[in-house]
């Protein structure tokens, strides 16, 4: 029989869609989230559900096929009441460090649905994160910088490359609007220059007055494809900006679906010292995955 999956969404509305038949016999509890657009399937991992499998992350977060998503998080405690451990997943099953939006979702799944604090701890793929509520659907979080940014040429332009805790190669670009972010950020994501783990692409621009936001848009490994938001992008470009250009902290993006977010650099004396992230977190609906008989 046909597998279905039972989604209660805030008016409490009950939806019927298809499900992948490698969900059989599984019954699994969800919570759909998005930071500034960038979207994931959420799952406390807490009872060890047979899901955290790689080989069945694309038809989960497929879009047509499954509940659709750009990536699934696994949290999971640690024995004390504010810290907890995620586990990031792109939609093609390849793990990540991290992801800024996904920790800014995971902060706040956290606080709603885990009782945690405001301020809460993650240990991840790249260090151990802390992260903040700051409001209804807002979070603040540290970005880790497990590389130094430095600039080269390719394809015949400046790229700033380093890694956000996950590599990114930002591009100055003077119209956002006329780049081709699929063409050229495959061209960069895959540039021998990467090696085989190769790279995200951001693409800035710098606002038409002083003080003003900086539009931004993304090319994903991992998703293979523009996505509305990325937060380690974001910080990435933030950094970069600060340490090229001499901008001033913070430094204030918008996306193309106009969600906000800001990047604080911070110093100790002339010494850099950290890097912040707030934007937005929202939930979507919650639901489980279920087999039907």
């Amino acid at each position: 029989m046909q597998t279905i999956r039972e989604t209660k969404t805030s008016n409490a509305d009950t939806i019927l869609l298809p499900v992948p038949k490698s969900f059989r016999n599984m019954k699994i509890e969800f919570t759909k989230m998005h930071g500034a657009g960038n979207d994931f399937i959420i799952m406390f991992s807490g009872v060890k559900p047979p899901l955290e499998n790689p080989g069945k992350i694309p038809e989960i977060c497929s879009r047509t096929r499954g509940i659709g998503a750009d990536g699934i998080i696994f949290i999971s405690k640690t024995g004390d009441a504010n810290s907890f451990k995620m586990k990031y997943y792109n939609s093609d099953g390849s793990a990540a460090g991290m992801c800024g939006n996904g920790l800014r979702c995971s902060a706040l799944y956290a606080h709603h649905h885990l009782k945690a604090d405001r301020n809460i701890r993650f240990f991840t793929d790249s260090g151990v994160l802390d992260t903040l509520v700051t409001g209804k659907n807002s979070v603040k979080i540290d970005i880790p910088v497990t590389k130094e940014f430095a600039k080269t040429r390719l394809l015949g332009r400046t790229v700033y490359y380093g890694s956000t805790g996950v590599p990114h190669a930002v591009m100055i670009v003077e119209d956002i609007d006329k780049v081709d972010v699929a063409g050229t950020g495959r061209k960069i994501r895959f540039h021998s220059f990467f090696g085989k783990a190769g790279t995200n692409v951001d693409f800035v621009s710098f606002p038409e007055k002083e003080n003003g936001v900086f539009k931004i848009r993304t090319y994903e490994r991992g998703v293979e494809g523009e996505t509305c938001a990325c937060g380690t992008g974001i910080s990435a470009a933030g950094l970069c900006l600060s340490q090229f250009f001499s901008v001033k902290s913070p430094v204030t993006f918008i996306t193309p679906d106009k969600d906000i977010l800001k990047v604080e650099i911070n110093f100790s004396g002339d010494m850099f010292s950290g890097l912040k992230l707030e934007g937005p977190a929202v939930e979507v609906f919650t639901g489980t995955l279920k087999s039907g008989r």
